[in-house]
């Protein structure tokens, strides 16, 4: 009786791209990077700018030349002083723009915030960056308002020997060992909201000495505001240091 014969699987082809994209896939994830970090500074400028003129020419001016017609008890032709405009106005928009964003702090659980989710969540485009922004900030904000800080750690990937910050959103027990994994978060340079979800062994990753904002600003940043040390090494791994004589 012969033995039935195994069919070893057939080789996949190799891969002589080297795992490089095209120009022009380089050149549209760049633009689309370089998007993400200048679409939400120009539009703090652009809302800060538009609320500036708000106040002063809906609020601010209006009101001071009804002060200014009362205490000059009616008299036609009235104008604000050039003083006013120039040392006066700009401080007393200020103030009034950031008590405008205090108060519109109190809606931020209220109807008029799941108004403005509901309709920027609809948008082809903006819906995806305000979701998963939103989502990152979410998560954030959750772990900072928990006793003790979030971890950040130090995980191997993509290759052995490279290192890079993750977060830790979960853990959970393997079945067979009882070891304790954990559920990593790698997000990636310049946009965050993208990234890799990883199961990784507590045992194989190294504790990261920066607090999450100090990483999230290393990463954005593609390490420009990099802090001056890091964990990068567990107790006992790695080299040691070479001492000048």
């Amino acid at each position: 009786m012969q033995s039935p014969q195994t069919i070893s699987p057939q080789p996949a082809p190799p891969d002589w791209s080297g795992g490089r994209v095209g120009p022009w896939q380089s050149i549209k994830r760049r633009m689309f990077g370089g998007l993400m970090m200048v679409l939400p500074i120009l539009i703090t400028i652009w809302v800060v700018i538009w609320l500036y003129f708000a106040l002063r020419h809906y609020v601010i001016d209006p009101l001071a030349l009804n002060v200014l017609w009362l205490f000059r008890k009616g008299q036609p032709g009235v104008e604000l002083p050039e003083w006013f405009e120039v040392y006066a106005a700009p401080p007393i928009a200020v103030l009034l723009a950031l008590l405008v964003c205090y108060i519109l702090g109190f809606f931020v659980q209220s109807r008029l915030r799941v108004w403005m989710d509901a309709i920027l969540l609809r948008v082809p485009f903006i819906s995806v960056v305000y979701d998963g922004v939103q989502k990152i900030f979410k998560t954030l904000d959750t772990q900072t308002q928990k006793k003790g800080p979030q971890r950040v750690v130090l995980v191997g990937f993509p290759h052995p020997g490279m290192k890079v910050p993750a977060f830790v959103t979960a853990s959970c027990k393997d079945i067979e060992t009882g070891r304790t994994l954990l559920c990593i978060y790698v997000p990636t340079t310049p946009v965050p909201t993208s990234g890799y979800f990883l199961l990784v062994p507590e045992d194989e990753v190294t504790e990261l000495n920066w607090t999450p904002e100090q990483t999230l600003q290393t990463i954005i940043s593609g390490g420009l505001t990099v802090p001056p040390d890091v964990r990068y090494f567990k107790p006992g791994e790695g080299a040691s240091p070479v001492r000048s004589v």
